[in-house]
């Protein structure tokens, strides 16, 4: 039996993964093959404690081991980004220990398979093909079955998938949002019938989510063009005009939705960027004047 994803490492969820499967007419020791759609710990926290239990190979794509493993390689990257932001240094403390807190709901783990774009993974009566869809998490994939689509957290009905800030190896920031609407319109393109994201349910008609998705990032990014127009923001000022009185919990959240709207801008050669005394300030880059 494949599983896709098991849920944070909390009572609640082992005890919600054993009803769900007890319900389906299996127990948790049967299952074989563990499938984690992104390395975010909703989604793969219980990896170990099913892997134990049952001897499953866990399969993810590699870009996400560093979020498997518990790689902390990403802590002063991070305290560089919150400072250049604008924000004291006690605020990105506060950040890291807000996710130093949420790391008891997981159990790092190393795939013993590490999946790829394009992998067909063999089921009883058919396959899963492998989707590599990086934005939401930089190793996400969805998986494919005809018409049917197993999308993680690209697509959701009810809320638009955050393009969370993510770190290369060498500590620099990737440009998740591009990366995210790419994903959706690749996905569009497979012209998929129905949609069982990892939070909600199903979703019938994935090809208008999707638009209404990269409208919702249009409609943002034209909004926030139209703030840089006027004069120069930090990264602090944008976020708290946008999301006022973020808990350091959500700052990464808001952050991480401003500045994918920043990159949106910068691809577009509209973005200026400014360092004063170590802080980046954005504004609108003036349009080329006319030759005479």
């Amino acid at each position: 039996m494949t599983l896709v994803d098991c849920g944070p490492k909390t009572p609640e969820a082992l005890a919600a993964l054993r009803d769900g499967l007890e319900q389906a007419g299996f127990a948790l020791g049967q299952i074989e093959r563990l499938l984690i759609t992104h390395g975010h710990l909703d989604h793969f926290g219980l990896a170990a404690t099913v892997a134990a239990e049952s001897g499953a190979v866990v399969c993810a794509h590699r870009a996400d081991l560093p979020k498997l493993t518990g790689d902390r390689a990403f802590v002063e990257p991070m305290r560089a980004l919150i400072r250049e932001a604008g924000f004291p240094s006690g605020v990105a403390e506060a950040l890291l220990e807000a996710l130093r807190r949420y790391r008891g709901q997981l159990d790092p783990i190393t795939p013993s398979c590490l999946l790829n774009d394009g992998d067909l993974l063999p089921l009883a009566d058919g396959a899963l093909e492998v989707l590599h869809t990086p934005g939401h998490a930089q190793g996400h994939i969805c998986l494919r079955d005809g018409g049917a689509l197993i999308s993680g957290d690209l697509l959701l009905e009810e809320i638009s998938p955050n393009p969370l800030v993510e770190l290369d190896g060498n500590g620099h920031r990737i440009r998740t949002l591009p990366a995210l609407l790419r994903s959706l319109r690749r996905i569009a393109a497979l012209e998929p019938t129905i949609t069982y994201p990892g939070h909600g349910e199903p979703i019938p008609e994935p090809a208008w989510r999707v638009r209404e998705l990269l409208l919702h990032h249009e409609a943002r990014k034209d909004r926030l063009a139209q703030m840089l127009s006027g004069r120069a923001w930090t990264l602090r000022e944008i976020a708290a005009a946008w999301f006022p009185d973020l808990s350091p919990a959500n700052l990464l959240l808001g952050l991480s939705e401003v500045l994918g709207h920043l990159d949106l801008i910068e691809e577009a050669g509209q973005l200026a960027i400014e360092h004063r005394d170590g802080v980046l300030h954005y504004a609108l880059e003036p349009p080329p004047r006319a030759s005479t």
